[in-house]
């Protein structure tokens, strides 16, 4: 904690309050703080407004320069609007007038805590985004990588975009409410944090979508896992909340009336259903509301009904693992349907109808990693009345669930 009066008594006074819960370093002037922040980390300032040389404001602005997320708290015992308005329109998270109580300095300084480890976290989270880049950019993997097909390569891109845009959606909101805000508490506080959270569990999502390539390129054997599916669904909510393929839409999602695991890795399976959703919104410019749905399938699928025709592809018939219990996912949309001379070609990797936006790898990753695990894969479409696309993997039998339906 940085202290910057004029006055003895103050910096005392700050300095004995704050003693066991900071670092305390309280200087006379501004020109002496603006030199000690060049050198040395400040998390929180308390800045006087009216001081010798350069006023609280300018030493507000130079701090903000040497650090941006330095949080700063104003006193004054010349209170004004104009000075308050200065002060919280470059930055500073709290105005307190002189003399202050003991509760009130305390209750702001922790505050601006709070603020500063958001910043922190939020610094974190795009360092750690920085180091996937790094790797991913790597010789030694840009090697391996080049000793497979590119399909591979596309694909980890491909992959990795979806929880980064989530994470770009989600910072910015974070900015624009810290912004709007001079400090936090309650509602904001818990928004944020909530927030924060699905920004690192983003982050990790990108890590094991990298780690899931980066065993494929090594050949390693990986063994099938299991992952609750309302928990995937309600992953997948979140995740979309803010995503811009959603835009003036509506995700509606039905939960499993008694959850059950399904034998796929997690990571994997959000990432069928992520491409499947967001695929779906794509399908046409007007708003629509798409359904994701979950069912148990407590027999064997009629695989010789389910036949390739003008309105149907089916994908996975020889691995299927056709044994009950099986867990049925499907995403509905309202789009106008695909053309009959379209349907057979939409799993090709690089086809895509989608022009400069489309790179035609969503739909063929979903094909090879619900064929990986097992699973069948059955597109029913209609011209003029939308499609929908179901998975089918094997299941463990079913538990008891008091959360049957969320939209």
């Amino acid at each position: 904690m940085l202290v910057v009066d004029d006055e003895e008594g103050p910096r005392l006074s700050l300095r004995m309050v704050f003693k066991n819960d900071f670092r305390v370093h309280a200087v006379e002037n501004g020109e002496k703080a603006v030199e000690f922040a060049r050198h040395n980390p400040v998390h929180i300032a308390i800045l006087d407004i009216r001081m010798a040389g350069r006023s609280g404001i300018e030493v507000l602005r130079s701090l903000k320069e040497i650090d941006p997320h330095v949080e700063i708290i104003m006193l004054t015992a010349y209170e004004t609007i104009e000075t308050a308005r200065q002060a919280l329109r470059f930055g500073a998270c709290d105005y307190l007038s002189k003399p202050f109580d003991l509760p009130t300095i305390r209750e702001a300084a922790a505050r601006a805590l709070r603020l500063r480890r958001i910043s922190d976290t939020v610094v974190e989270a795009q360092e750690r985004l920085h180091r996937l880049t790094d790797q991913l950019h790597d010789v030694s993997l840009r090697e391996e990588m080049a000793r497979t097909t590119s399909q591979i390569y596309a694909g980890v891109l491909h992959d990795i975009n979806n929880p980064l845009t989530i994470i770009v959606g989600y910072v910015e909101m974070i900015e624009l409410r810290l912004a709007k805000v001079s400090f936090l508490h309650g509602a904001d506080l818990a928004a944020v944090r909530e927030d924060l959270a699905t920004i690192s569990k983003q982050v990790n999502t990108c890590f094991a979508i990298a780690s899931r390539y980066l065993r494929s390129l090594g050949k390693r054997h990986f063994s099938n896992r299991e992952v609750r599916v309302n928990q995937v669904l309600t992953d997948l909510q979140t995740l979309l909340k803010h995503h811009p393929a959603i835009r003036g839409g509506h995700l509606a999602v039905k939960l499993l009336e008694h959850d059950t695991a399904a034998l796929i890795n997690g990571t994997e399976l959000i990432q069928i259903l992520l491409n499947l959703t967001i695929n779906a919104f794509q399908s046409t410019t007007d708003d629509q509301t798409v359904w994701v749905t979950a069912e148990t399938v407590s027999q064997p699928l009629p695989v010789e009904s389910l036949q390739d025709g003008p309105e149907d592809v089916v994908i996975g018939r020889e691995p299927l693992a056709n044994e009950p219990p099986l867990v049925a996912l499907s995403v509905l949309d309202q789009g106008p349907g695909i053309p009959p001379d379209v349907l057979p070609q939409i799993f090709e990797p690089y086809f895509t109808t989608k022009a400069e936006k489309g790179t035609g790898l969503g739909l063929a990753i979903v094909s090879r990693l619900v064929q990986d695990h097992r699973g069948l894969l059955h597109v029913k479409t209609k011209v003029g009345e939308g499609t929908r696309i179901s998975v089918y993997f094997p299941a463990k039998e079913p538990s008891p669930s008091n959360e049957p339906f969320r939209v």
